[in-house]
């Protein structure tokens, strides 16, 4: 029986993107195609054979005495991913996109090193994008291999930094066309919510539990070891926090001023510490209490809690963060405005 991606350990995943890894996904083709592009560019301005001598080198290995360097290039254009720095370095990012792995990741290393390595490849890769003529040098018919795993690696990095992500990410991540996603975002009763834009860390990351296509992020604790076995930590204290209707939780990044605002309008109470809060919520017939606004702007406002959430410390945490990074960065979008 095949396993889903989401039950694949490590080792799995590394298989997997190895055996699927071709020229349909790997974004070193349009590296390719950037490169013929700027050769033939050069060869507009200098003479044609200086920029032929000058792209033999450039290309590398791919070259040969007797082919002009578009000639070595077409012929070995499926193995740019192994021959030049960045496409290396986006081969290893798409395992990251993909399957929610660092591919370089080393049995002895700690989480800290492995972050600062998938941060590097990440911001390397949203840079480079940035800067490529894509649309004057390959126009729109472009294939998308580039642009597609710096989405996903893009989007993944956000979910897995409790950060607002773009839909175009989530989408694919679950399966689902544009449109259907378009719908699930918009209407009176959408199924997702949208800011700005984008969608909030704790909304997709829920939604995407249910989606099978789905591989969830284990480089923070899965590395390579001899025996296939992947180490994974486990929370299993529980703790139950008030929900509002709109799904809103009572969370540890609800403080503002060093209190956390709690009761009905006229009887509310300021206390220091969330545990304590939550005690207080807990005692009272309808919870209740101040978070920020929904669309960024206005004040704080009273929500009245529901039901109630069985939710792990590490998830409560990371809806927190979550919530907290996307109000920062609606008001930061406001005072742009």
């Amino acid at each position: 029986m095949t396993k889903l991606p989401r039950d694949m350990d490590f080792e799995e995943r590394i298989r997997e993107f190895e055996n699927g890894y071709d020229h349909e996904n790997d974004p070193a083709m349009t590296l390719v195609q950037l490169v013929q592009a700027a050769g033939d560019f050069l060869t507009r301005i200098v003479r044609a054979e200086d920029a032929n001598a000058g792209m033999k080198r450039l290309i590398g290995s791919f070259a040969s005495e007797r082919d002009d360097w578009q000639e070595g290039l077409e012929a070995n254009m499926q193995g740019a991913y192994g021959e030049w720095p960045l496409g290396a370095l986006l081969h290893n990012l798409s395992a990251y996109a993909h399957y929610g792995i660092d591919i370089e990741a080393r049995e002895h290393e700690d989480e800290k090193t492995v972050e600062t390595r998938l941060r590097g490849h990440v911001e390397t890769a949203v840079s480079f994008l940035a800067l490529c003529p894509l649309d004057a040098w390959l126009g729109p018919k472009r294939e998308p291999q580039l642009e597609d795993t710096v989405l996903l690696a893009r989007g993944r990095w956000a979910l897995d930094n409790d950060r607002p992500i773009e839909p175009e990410a989530l989408a694919r991540f679950g399966g689902v066309k544009m449109s259907r996603m378009r719908n699930m975002v918009s209407g009176q009763n959408p199924i997702l919510r949208r800011e700005n834009g984008l969608g909030p860390a704790h909304e997709a990351t829920a939604w995407l539990q249910d989606r099978d296509s789905f591989c969830p992020s284990i480089w923070r604790t899965a590395r390579p070891s001899y025996d296939g076995v992947v180490t994974t930590f486990t929370y299993v204290q529980p703790i139950f926090v008030p929900m509002a209707r709109d799904g809103s939780l009572f969370h540890p990044g609800l403080e503002r001023r060093g209190t956390f605002t709690i009761g009905e309008k006229g009887g509310e109470v300021h206390v220091e510490n969330f545990d304590d809060a939550l005690r207080d919520l807990q005692e009272m017939p309808d919870p209740a209490w101040r978070r920020p606004p929904r669309g960024g702007r206005g004040g704080w406002s009273i929500v009245r809690g529901t039901s109630w959430a069985r939710i792990s410390q590490a998830e409560l945490d990371a809806h927190a963060r979550s919530e907290t990074e996307l109000t920062r960065y609606i008001e930061e979008s406001h005072e742009d405005d």
